[in-house]
């Protein structure tokens, strides 16, 4: 079970993200807000986190100090990407990100804070992708949805499906979790120049 903490200022975006990863059977979300642990009850904070999700910078408070020195990795959401059209990093994830793309970017940050080995890097060998493949998987790593990828291209959500099939395929990936994580990959992918 990866232990995942999350601070958010804004209740509506904490209560959403925090349903998105209580979702997955792996993840027990800890809600880490200062009127519920204060500095002086920081012994309510757990001993470890796998990941710590957060609107800010870790210094900005006690609280978020404390919780960011017992997690092994920190993301922070961008709320400066207000359609979620922005990269998404190692360390960042737009804060209008697909519940799905969201979960499975914490997921991969915990799998790499715990050693879980991970599936081969994106274009490590195989077949190159097309350039509409690329684009496809570019938007996934945006966050986007198939729906949204469709529109987005000026294509039926039909031909998305397919392209994401043919990725799929060249990458070897079976899953939309190793999918979503392929993206963001593929997205910071230094032969591509990103």
């Amino acid at each position: 079970m990866f232990e995942i903490g999350l601070i958010h200022d804004h209740p509506l975006i904490e209560w959403a993200v925090s349903q998105a990863l209580a979702e997955a059977p792996d993840m027990r979300v800890h809600l880490l807000r200062a009127d519920r642990a204060a500095p002086s009850a920081q012994g309510g904070l757990p001993d470890r986190l796998d990941v710590l999700v957060m609107d800010g910078p870790p210094g900005r408070s006690p609280l978020t100090e404390a919780a960011a020195t017992r997690a092994s990795c920190v993301l922070l959401m961008d709320p400066s990407d207000p359609g979620g059209a922005g990269p998404s990093s190692a360390d960042r994830l737009p804060e209008r990100s697909d519940p799905v793309a969201l979960a499975a970017a914490v997921r991969a940050a915990a799998s790499r804070s715990r050693g879980v080995p991970q599936p081969r890097e994106p274009l490590a060998d195989g077949p190159p992708l097309s350039a509409r493949e690329e684009q496809v998987l570019h938007m996934l790593a945006q966050g986007l949805t198939h729906d949204q990828t469709a529109r987005r291209l000026g294509i039926s959500r039909h031909t998305v499906d397919t392209y994401v099939k043919r990725v799929r395929g060249k990458l070897g990936l079976g899953n939309k979790a190793e999918l979503v994580r392929a993206a963001m990959a593929y997205g910071r992918d230094p032969r591509r120049g990103a």
